[in-house]
């Protein structure tokens, strides 16, 4: 290993593909699970495409809870093709083309950080440093419209970058922003507009900063591509046969609403949306790689003078998502997701030159994770739901990172080489602790399965429309949605008769009364940190475990 680690062309030849290989498994591995690191919007997401392809027409999109239009429709249409309308309906044919995204732009990653600075192992390091970043793992796996974003804006760039001279060129501008409303055709017309403003700020750049040689030359090259890029987005208003619903919904409610309120001042530094959380996102977003961003930031301030012009090109990209996400009302870390790759590559042309010392902090997170992890694993595994449910494997993934983490500590000459391998052994640790659940332990069996085809099913949701992931564990049943704390509704429909899915302590007994048609253990979400300390330190999975039962009174059945 020392002998490997120690040699350039040996880390190249070896070492680094097979980190590619660990992160493409890492990144693979339960994609088709509902426990997967992901956000809330994917349930609705899930819900507009099944419900557009049973309609059997492309537009207008539908969904079940007036949510149409909280979107435009490339995400929905690609959901559409990959599951064969509907046909082959499963989370891993609509996931499996965004992990493709992601892929996509960790190759452009390796491309462009290869080009920037001649070496092959900065470009490995650049696409694992991207692959690694929390916000990639949380939103490059899902069935959410960030990955495909990201992908055709950072091509922008790219080309932008990668041919200089085609900037030259009006045909470029035309590509250009044909790649901007490809990415508003997944997201919104309103990402157009930072984009916009990075190009025009790095037309301004090239310039010299000469205001009036920029207006009078360039100002006609940004310019194309906005309104290529919006006259690409309005594809969608032109073929929608409602296109006032999509003023209605998406541009007044969903972006026009997002703009202003009535403390947009006082909101700029206290509340939920404050610019901080724009400034300091990419921190956020870099999760595991926390330290090594925050020593980014610090270093190419004070190197500003000196750095590259492609390296100053990329953080002109990132600057101008910075700027434009800071003047809406609402304001959040996942706006800024697209310049991501241009902060791995930023990240990667350091990491030769970081002191070996800084990795024991950048350690840290990663040492945290993983001990807070095998805790959890335990805990799960020595308690009596799902006891003996692990394979002998599982454990052994959060052991190989915590004897990576030690090895760095020991080695530090080689820390910057172990570094990314914690990083993806952690991610897979993590989907190794949840694995119960992913089996018999958190499924409902076929005979519920087959006793419930065909039939209304309840089911408790804490978010719009986060009963839809139902469908994938109750195939066959009509699923529908209620407030999981809207005790009233639920005694309700169980007073009616109706089969209701109701969640309750592992120790809780259900009345006699009900037919239990099937069950299946879940892992309680918005966990407490004093019930955290239950779990962790006293083992206590009746705090962790919730079960979910599926039943119907007797005496109406």
């Amino acid at each position: 290993m020392h002998n490997l680690l120690s040699d350039e062309s040996l880390r190249i030849r070896y070492w680094w593909p097979a980190l590619v290989l660990l992160a493409a498994f890492a990144y693979l591995y339960s994609l088709g699970s509902l426990s997967i690191p992901n956000i809330g919007d994917e349930a609705p997401y899930f819900q507009i495409t099944r419900l557009t392809a049973e309609s059997g027409n492309w537009l207008p999109l539908k969904a079940a809870e007036g949510l149409d239009n909280t979107k435009p429709p490339m995400l929905f249409w690609q959901g559409i093709v990959s599951t064969n309308w509907g046909r082959d309906w499963s989370t891993l044919r609509l996931r499996a083309p965004i992990v493709l995204f992601t892929f996509l732009t960790a190759f452009l990653v390796f491309s462009l950080a290869r080009h920037i600075s001649g070496s092959k192992e900065t470009g490995y390091i650049a696409a694992l440093v991207f692959l690694g970043f929390s916000s990639t793992f949380q939103h490059g796996r899902p069935f959410l419209t960030n990955m495909p974003e990201t992908f055709f804006m950072f091509l922008v760039f790219y080309l932008l970058i990668r041919f200089r001279r085609a900037e030259l060129q009006w045909q470029f501008w035309i590509i250009a922003g044909l790649l901007m409303g490809a990415a508003s055709l997944y997201r919104s017309f309103a990402v157009i507009a930072p984009m916009g403003l990075a190009l025009g700020w790095y037309c301004w750049w090239r310039r010299r900063w000469n205001l009036l040689e920029t207006i009078k030359r360039d100002t006609w090259k940004p310019l194309l591509a906005v309104v290529t890029g919006l006259l690409g987005f309005a594809l969608w208003p032109l073929l929608d046969p409602e296109p006032e619903s999509i003023f209605r919904d998406f541009f007044l409610k969903e972006n026009v609403g997002k703009l202003g309120n009535d403390n947009y001042i006082q909101g700029l530094f206290t509340g939920t949306y404050t610019l901080f959380r724009i400034w300091f996102g990419a921190l956020t977003n870099a999760g595991l790689l926390v330290f090594p961003m925050a020593y980014l930031a610090i270093i190419s301030f004070h190197q500003r003078k000196v750095l590259m012009n492609d390296e100053k090109a990329l953080w002109i990209m990132v600057f101008g998502y910075l700027v434009m996400f800071s003047l809406p009302a609402q304001r959040q870390e996942n706006y800024i997701l697209p310049v991501m790759p241009a902060l791995a590559i930023l990240l990667a042309m350091q990491w030769a030159r970081i002191d070996r010392r800084w990795f024991v902090l950048f350690n840290v997170p990663l040492l945290v994770g993983t001990v807070l992890f095998l805790m959890l694993m335990y805990a799960i595994a020595t308690g009596e739901q799902v006891s003996g449910q692990y394979a002998f494997w599982h454990p052994l993934v959060l052991v190989a990172a915590l004897a990576v983490l030690i090895a760095s500590t020991i080695w530090r000459q080689h820390a910057r080489y172990l570094f990314l391998a914690t990083v993806f052994l952690a991610y897979l640790g993590f989907a190794s602790v949840l694995a119960p659940f992913d089996g018999s332990a958190g499924k409902y069996d076929h005979d519920t399965i087959a006793q419930l085809k065909g039939k209304t099913v309840y089911v408790p949701s804490n978010f719009r429309s986060k009963y839809e992931q139902h469908r994938f564990l109750v195939p066959g049943a009509d699923i529908k949605g209620y407030g999981s704390a809207d005790g009233i509704r639920r005694k309700a429909l169980l007073d009616t008769g109706e089969i209701v899915a109701i969640r309750l302590p592992i120790s809780n007994i259900l009345p006699e009364n009900y037919i239990v048609y099937g069950q299946r253990t879940v892992v309680r979400s918005r966990l407490k940190g004093a019930e955290l300390v239950q779990i962790l330190l006293r083992q206590r999975t009746d705090v962790l475990l919730e079960r979910e039962l599926i039943v119907q009174l007797k005496a109406v059945s």
